[in-house]
């Protein structure tokens, strides 16, 4: 079926989350990171980065917190996506 797509750039108590959506019938905190240059997105995303996107998805909501990133290439982009 795909995500829904419920808000973008939601302001909650202590930060910022890039987008709400719908899984099915879990609410998604969805964080988004692009680079230009090499590497994976993904790695931009430590764990103490991983902690703070879920508990702020759990200010709005969500039972999850996905990282998605896009590698922005000369020949187009890469999509990398961690479901959390």
């Amino acid at each position: 079926m795909g995500f829904v797509l419920l808000a973008r750039n939601i302001e909650v108590d202590g930060g910022e989350i890039d987008l709400l959506a719908m899984d099915g019938r879990t609410r998604v905190a969805v964080e988004v990171r692009a680079i230009s240059g090499p590497g994976d997105p993904i790695d931009a995303v430590d764990h103490a980065k991983r902690r703070r996107v879920a508990r702020l998805g759990r200010l709005a909501g969500a039972g999850r917190a996905d990282f998605i990133g896009i590698a922005l290439r000369p020949w187009g982009f890469e999509l990398h996506w961690l479901r959390g």
